[in-house]
């Protein structure tokens, strides 16, 4: 599960919080995955065309994000991880024994 002080990126075009969801495992530099993995979609480019501080997104906080209420997208470290999660979430309306 991510902490509140693991960091995200925001991205200003698309007004979307990217962090990285990676459960119960230890990861030290969460920030660098999510920045590599939004290169690799094409989300952000390395190099910008010009060389103006206008950036194309921020770096905040797991907690600075739910408490400003953006639109947040999880980015999961694997799809082991990614399947753990989604059935934990879903909630059993029945039991288990009759």
């Amino acid at each position: 599960m991510s902490n509140k002080k693991d960091l995200g990126v925001y991205l200003k075009s698309t007004k979307t919080f990217y962090y990285l969801e990676y459960g119960e495992n230890y990861v030290n530099n969460t920030l660098d995955r999510v920045r590599k993995t939004l290169l690799q979609r094409n989300l952000i480019i390395g190099i910008p065309d010009n060389n103006s501080r206008n950036t194309q997104y921020e770096v905040i906080s797991y907690g600075a994000a739910v408490d400003s209420g953006l639109d947040m997208q999880p980015i999961y470290i694997s799809k082991h991880i990614e399947a753990l999660l989604k059935a934990k979430s879903q909630t059993r309306t029945s039991g288990a024994f009759k």
